[in-house]
């Protein structure tokens, strides 16, 4: 498999991881060291105004034993000797109600007047701490008694406290910021590893389909659109081809077992298709039963093949839960460069390539520029299709099944056209296989079954009890209340079982025998004939004919075209008469055209016959005409007959 293409990723969350766990790192540190020098100056200034307290202690007892002296001027104090530093600058000052002592050391006189303006202000013990001239002094005013005692001092031991503190801070915020980094280093390293995988798993989740394990829609997108726009890719592509690979046949196969079954189905069918590619070719899912090979350096005759063997492998029956499940598919492939120069168009090429191969049946099918407006009208028909039962334009045209003994007409056959309001008459090859595959296949099948009892009633009405087939897929018989809709629809217009018969058509089915058998049988039991149509081809066999219990055995006309010179063919159709009539069943015989062919058939012992040696498909109005006539068709004058136009 080639590269996944890398989605957009997120570069930037590294480093705003590691900008954000910085950030913090140093808003906390920022706000610790705040905190810490401020609780450390607080300290400091507690022991210093201890330190301060217990001088004042000091004084007070000195006042008290030796007041007289005190105040008459014959007392020194000296506490630096003791409790304090004698280089720095210090004030004590005694305030008694009539006498008052001063004592500096190391201040002039001018600021011991401003000091002593201050004192007076203060009636009650406090301490604060003061900056003059951008130092710093402590003061502490203490109240015993008469006397009031002020000591005022300049102080070092904060900023000493300061500084040692701030060291140890700043040694603390280079380890934390440091850890900090380590740490945001390695959580960005291992969100970041956990980002890449979690991407690589968003990338993987975005470019494969999570049922088959394959590569999606947006792997292949990108694919070419890379080599759309790569000039060197473009270069190394010399050629390569596109495939669409459709299943035809799995709405039905989920509406009927399940989407668990069609998921195993998916699963199943994309491992087959896997097996048989090599690389560089690879498969690709999608959506829904949609998938695309991207084939790289394949040129058109390998395509073909690669096309032939991809059919081949979705037409194998698939065994789930007892049931033999074959959906069938349609492929369409397109080739760079000669389908187109744009990489990126080849997806619609060969898309447009697949809905000719579905259309047409064909299995596979290869772009050509007339895909272009085939399908530019399917697309128009597609979404034409809600309106087109609601507005009746789905009508029937009927061909006479005769009596090849003697020409009368012993039922008809209703065949769907489209009146399109654009398009004109369209027959079952430009729409069916778009009614197909819109899921409607049921509510068709409905519609044609209401027409057909209606335009029966009608012709009863008038006289005529000519029996209308109407062909239907195994599909519908999915439809778990179609019997109950016959039976409703008989009732409502009063018309006999026998005046109605089922065809069962299909060249292909993803159906159990056993599944339709039961549906089958319900409808039976209403007293409706049950026909095989297209016998011999496709689905027929010995086993479907016996499970079925057919009234009723149609030769395909693939035998009947060349059946006056291909012996094989004369063998086959005898066999089948002979089969037929062991099972007890009637034999009609599909397009007869010339009178040799319509002898022959009867020297071999087929009596009933369609085919436009006897009419071609005719609207209500001209079949209507022909029962007038007595039911008889005069082979004669066939080529003038007003048939031929239709």
């Amino acid at each position: 498999m080639q590269k996944v293409p890398i989605l957009l990723q997120k570069t930037a969350i590294r480093t705003r991881l590691i900008f954000a766990c910085l950030t913090v790192s140093i808003l906390v540190s920022a706000i610790y060291v705040t905190v810490s020098y401020r609780l450390a100056a607080d300290v400091g200034i507690q022991n210093e105004l201890a330190r301060m307290s217990r001088v004042v202690t000091f004084l007070k007892k000195e006042i008290q034993t030796n007041e007289d002296a005190f105040f008459n001027g014959n007392y020194t104090f000296d506490p630096q000797n003791r409790l304090a530093d004698p280089s720095l600058p210090t004030l004590f000052h005694v305030n008694a109600p009539q006498n008052q002592w001063t004592q500096a050391h190391l201040i002039d006189s001018l600021s011991i007047r401003n000091i002593v303006k201050r004192i007076d202000l203060l009636s009650e013990d406090s301490s604060s701490i003061l900056t003059l001239d951008d130092r710093n002094y402590l003061w502490l005013n203490v109240t015993f008694g008469q006397y009031n005692i002020f000591y005022f001092k300049e102080t070092t031991l904060i900023d000493a406290t300061l500084q040692l503190v701030a060291k140890r801070l700043i040694i603390t915020s280079v380890i934390v910021f440091w850890i900090t980094g380590w740490l945001a280093l390695t959580l960005s390293s291992i969100i970041a590893k956990r980002a890449d995988e979690i991407n690589a798993s968003l990338a993987k989740l975005a470019t494969n389909d999570p049922l088959t394990g394959l590569a999606n829609r947006l792997y292949i997108t990108e694919i070419l659109h890379e080599i759309s726009t790569n000039e060197h890719k473009r270069k190394m592509l010399s050629q390569a081809c596109l495939f669409v690979i459709d299943l035809d046949k799995f709405k039905e196969v989920n509406d009927s077992f399940g989407h668990n079954t069609g998921d195993e189905l998916l699963v199943e069918l994309a491992n087959r298709m896997s097996a048989i590619l090599t690389l560089p070719n690879e498969l690709i899912r999608i959506g829904g039963d949609e998938f695309i090979v991207w084939a790289p350096h394949c040129d058109a005759k390998k395509a073909e093949a690669l096309a032939q063997a991809l059919v081949q492998v979705c037409d194998t029956t698939v065994p789930l839960h007892g049931l033999e499940i074959n959906t069938g598919a349609s492929v369409g492939f397109a080739h760079y460069p000669s389908h187109t120069n744009n990489p990126e168009t080849l997806i619609s090429c060969a898309d447009t390539a697949m809905y000719k191969a579905k259309k047409q049946r064909s299995g596979w099918a290869i772009y050509d520029n007339q895909n272009v407006l085939v399908n530019e009208r399917d697309v128009m028909l597609r979404a034409d299709l809600n309106n087109a039962m609601l507005n009746n334009e789905l009508i029937l045209h009927f061909q006479p099944k005769v009596d090849m003994r003697n020409c009368d007409i012993v039922g008809v056959e209703g065949l769907c056209r489209w009146q399109h309001p654009k398009f004109g008459l369209l027959t079952p090859f430009a729409f069916i296989h778009l009614i197909e595959h819109s899921g409607k296949v049921q509510d068709f099948g409905r519609y044609i079954i209401k027409k057909a009892i209606e335009h029966a009633s009608s012709w009863r009405s008038e006289g005529f009890s000519t029996p209308i087939a109407i062909n239907l897929s195994p599909y519908n018989l999915l439809d778990p209340g179609l019997s109950t809709f016959i039976q409703d629809e008989l009732n409502q217009h009063q018309l006999p079982a026998n005046l109605l018969q089922i065809e069962l058509t299909e060249n292909e089915t993803c159906l159990n025998i056993k599944y339709i058998e039961s549906a089958l049988r319900k409808i039976r039991q209403l007293g409706i004939a049950i026909a095989i149509d297209d016998f011999g081809t496709g689905m027929s066999s010995l086993a479907y004919l016996n499970s079925l219990k057919a009234n009723t055995i149609k030769i395909d006309k693939t035998f009947i075209t060349d059946i006056e010179t291909n012996k094989g063919h004369r063998a086959i159709v005898s066999s089948t008469v002979t089969l037929a009539e062991s099972f007890e069943c009637d034999v009609v015989v599909e397009g007869v055209e010339t009178k040799r062919q319509a002898d022959l058939l009867l020297s071999l012992g087929c009596f009933i016959a369609q085919g436009y040696f006897y009419a071609k498909p005719m609207p209500e109005y001209d079949m209507k005409c022909l029962l007038k006539n007595g039911m008889k068709l005069d082979t004669s004058v066939y080529a003038a007959s007003i048939f031929e136009k239709y």
